[in-house]
């Protein structure tokens, strides 16, 4: 017999029987008294949702016979034609915040009156939710129907769905409404309106959810249990150690090997059956391991660093394009990673962005030369095309796996968004702009403004400063430009090392 079938049915023989039958006794009672203690609970809920709708359904009834019997009623009789009767059922439609309308109808079933002015003069075939007749304050005679078209829909504000449990309606045809989903399996008490008990109120809750509270009872009941585990346990100790030293001694080499990285570990284990066998397959997988991670980590750091590569001289391509220098995603980068640190990303977040920044501009390659290159300012078409950059840029990006090309497309995505809502691509605002696009957008026009562009002459700092203090909680993000300004010195220092040398 194998070590392996030896020790199933060990254990199966010591702990099955016991546990079966304790499971079986215990938690057979345990789900009974859960099962009614939900029942119960959603009957209350129930009971009071039903109230506060048929209270809600008699109010409007009662609103309904108080119109039907007002002196403005007598305008039907007499055919008053301005709109006194359908102003009032507007407003009380209004004051009700109700979602369907009141309709006054003459003794030919015509609408005269309605909440709804263009159903004047219209018959309604839709059959009214309640009905009340109007008579005549002068001659007591019946001259019309005050009725309404209600919808279910109003009565959602009774109900507090949840994703595990919601309310809906049940007609007396068996037709449902509101109901937001379906469950698996679930829980139902159902309560007809006494205002109008054609239809059924009906709560429903997920079987799963309602069952909850089991997961208490089963904590005190593998407390229970624990007594006899632990005997199993000791039992299983004792009886078993012959058989499963081999497996503690393989499991104990693989951890320290895993601590270690020592590869050079071996575990012996002198046997015919499958441990043996497993423990010479183990240690030549070992040996194997060892050789393979040594050449994954080499490809691994030369594969990082070839994309590190490609990255910024895609970046610097893109600024190629638009008469810009190479200087410039270094020192956007250089900025974009000292403004990082200070705002407490760690390190090797900040070292990412770094070199994901010079992708900032990269959408800039699909804009026509004619556009790019333009000296003077865009006109409408021509800023319309320029400002796709950011999303093109995204879109080229965005498909890969790759961590640093990920920042990258986050980068070049939102590096025109503004702190207040009115950049682009998608006006997001404050926070929901990622901290890596507030970073560029701060780091690219400090650097833009201060350099020539076949559009614009460089500014000076100071005017550049003066633009960073008033666009503070407008374009840029306020902590980010009261950084700026502490370290200032900082990124002056930057932009000297990597500054632009014009051939004369």
């Amino acid at each position: 017999m194998s070590f392996k079938l030896k020790t199933i049915l060990l254990f199966l023989a010591v702990s099955l029987i016991p546990y079966a039958l304790t499971m079986f006794l215990v938690g057979n009672s345990f789900r009974q008294e859960l099962s009614a203690s939900a029942k119960q609970e959603m009957n209350t809920q129930l009971r009071i949702s039903v109230e506060r709708i048929d209270q809600h359904l008699q109010t409007l009834q009662n609103d309904m016979a108080f119109l039907a019997k007002s002196d403005i009623m007598n305008d039907l009789y007499t055919q008053d034609l301005d709109r006194r009767i359908s102003n009032a059922l507007l407003s009380k439609k209004t004051d009700l915040k109700l979602d369907g309308n009141f309709y006054l109808l003459d003794t030919n079933r015509i609408t005269v009156a309605s909440s709804d002015f263009n159903a004047i003069g219209k018959s309604i075939s839709t059959k009214p939710f309640f009905s009340v007749p109007v008579f005549s304050t002068f001659s007591t005679q019946p001259i019309g129907s005050l009725i309404i078209v209600y919808r279910l829909e109003n009565l959602s504000r009774f109900f507090s769905n949840t994703p595990q449990r919601h309310y809906y309606i049940r007609h007396a045809n068996g037709e449902i409404s509101l109901r937001p989903s379906i469950f698996d399996t679930s829980l139902q008490v159902i309560q007809a309106l006494k205002s109008v008990p054609d239809l059924t109120i009906v709560l429903e809750e997920e079987k799963e959810f309602a069952y909850r509270l089991l997961y208490k009872y089963e904590l005190w009941f593998s407390l229970f249990l624990l007594g006899g585990a632990l005997f199993i346990a000791i039992a299983a100790y004792y009886i078993a150690t012959y058989l499963i030293r081999p497996i503690i001694t393989l499991s104990n080499t693989a951890k320290k090997i895993t601590r270690t990285q020592d590869y050079t570990e071996q575990v012996a284990v002198n046997r015919e059956d499958e441990i043996g066998q497993l423990s010479h397959a183990f240690n030549t997988m070992i040996g194997g391991m060892g050789r393979a991670l040594g050449e994954i980590t080499d490809l691994n750091r030369e594969v990082e660093d070839t994309q590190r590569e490609v990255v910024f001289t895609m970046g610097a391509i893109g600024e190629s394009r638009s008469k810009e220098t190479g200087n410039h995603v270094k020192r956007v980068a250089e900025y974009s990673k000292l403004l990082a640190l200070y705002y407490g990303l760690d390190a090797e977040e900040a070292e990412m962005l770094k070199q994901a920044s010079p992708m900032h501009d990269i959408g800039k390659v699909a804009i026509p030369d004619a556009v790019l290159n333009k000296p003077g300012r865009f006109d409408e078409e021509e800023r319309r095309i320029m400002d796709t950059h950011a999303a093109l840029g995204y879109e080229m990006l965005k498909y890969s796996n790759r961590t640093l090309l990920q920042a990258a497309a986050i980068v070049a995505h939102e590096h025109h968004e503004k702190w207040d809502g009115s950049g682009y691509p998608r006006k997001l605002k404050e926070e929901e702009i990622h901290i890596y696009g507030r970073i560029t957008a701060l780091a690219d026009v400090f650097d833009a403004l201060g350099s020539d562009r076949v559009y614009k002459c460089a500014w000076d700092d100071e005017r550049i400063f003066t633009l960073f203090k008033e666009e503070r909680g407008h374009h840029f993000d306020p902590r980010l430009v009261d950084i700026f300004f502490e370290r200032l010195d900082e990124f002056l220092a930057i932009r000297e090392t990597f500054k632009d040398i014009h051939e004369s």
